[in-house]
């Protein structure tokens, strides 16, 4: 499978899971508009805002756990089976609820860890001297440690749900998988970024001219719903295409495997 044949998958699997995506729809619309006094610069500074604010942020994160375990597990089944059924999205959130979290803070602990010693990089280089050429060299050693960084990390969350492992685990498993394959693993991530990225502006820039005239609280509902409509759309493209390709380098790796050699004495025409 081709970079090019996962997205084309991702699409048009993702045509035929729009119940998926209206589920994270239907989420992502609570969190715009819940979200909508928040974002307003007259409450900037409330303290009341703020601690609603990190509450429902947590609350957020906690349910959305709970729905990327049931989305990843319908994904699953329809790749494999060609049908997928929002009646088992219940029970692979419930199923996989753990191990993704447990996946996300090992994540949290592994990015605290890679922030101080790009830290550490960076500040060593600036010693050099604080000059463009510095900074554009601590621009680009953050830029590709970043970039290697997130493409070793993208498959461990779908090694849990393909293979049915633990977090540590999956790890593991995903980064092998990722190093094995990193060329085609950031190519498609890469053209995965830029093709959301443009559809994004050119949504957004024609949400724009609907809303200006609207203007005030309308224009921010409206658009907080044309963006919720983008952000769960486009995120089951990419969990579909990468799906698809992570089960395609797990097979490919396992079709691949070299038939055992025969020993001195298992020739057929040995004589016992």
């Amino acid at each position: 499978m081709g970079i090019m044949e996962a997205v084309k998958k991702g699409f048009a699997e993702t045509s035929k899971l729009m119940n998926l995506v209206l589920v994270f729809f239907a989420f992502n619309v609570v969190i715009s508009l819940i979200s909508l006094p928040m974002t307003n610069p007259a409450n900037a500074g409330n303290p009341g805002i703020m601690a609603v604010s990190i509450i429902s942020s947590l609350l957020f994160f906690l349910v959305f756990i709970f729905l990327q375990g049931g989305a990843m597990g319908t994904v699953k089944d329809r790749i494999k089976t060609g049908s997928a059924s929002l009646a088992q999205f219940t029970a692979y959130g419930q199923k996989f609820y753990f191990r993704i979290l447990g996946l996300l803070l090992i994540y949290v602990l592994m990015a605290v860890g890679i922030i101080l010693v790009l830290a550490l990089i960076s500040a060593g280089v600036l010693l050099l001297g604080d000059n463009v050429a510095t900074r554009s060299l601590v621009a680009v050693i953050v830029t590709i440690a970043s970039a290697g960084i997130v493409t070793l990390l993208v498959y461990p969350v779908y090694s849990i749900v393909v293979e049915d492992i633990g977090s540590v685990q999956a790890l593991r498993k995903g980064i092998l998988v990722a190093r094995n394959n990193f060329g085609k693993t950031f190519g498609l991530f890469v053209v995965l970024l830029l093709i959301s990225l443009v559809i994004s502006l050119v949504i957004g820039f024609f949400t724009g001219l609907v809303t200006i005239p609207l203007g005030g609280q309308a224009g921010r509902v409206v658009l907080a719903i044309v963006n919720a409509a983008v952000q769960s759309y486009i995120p089951i493209v990419m969990m579909v295409a990468f799906m698809s390709f992570y089960l395609f380098l797990i097979e490919e790796k396992g079709s691949a495997q070299p038939e055992p050699q025969a020993g001195p004495g298992d020739s057929p025409n040995s004589e016992e």
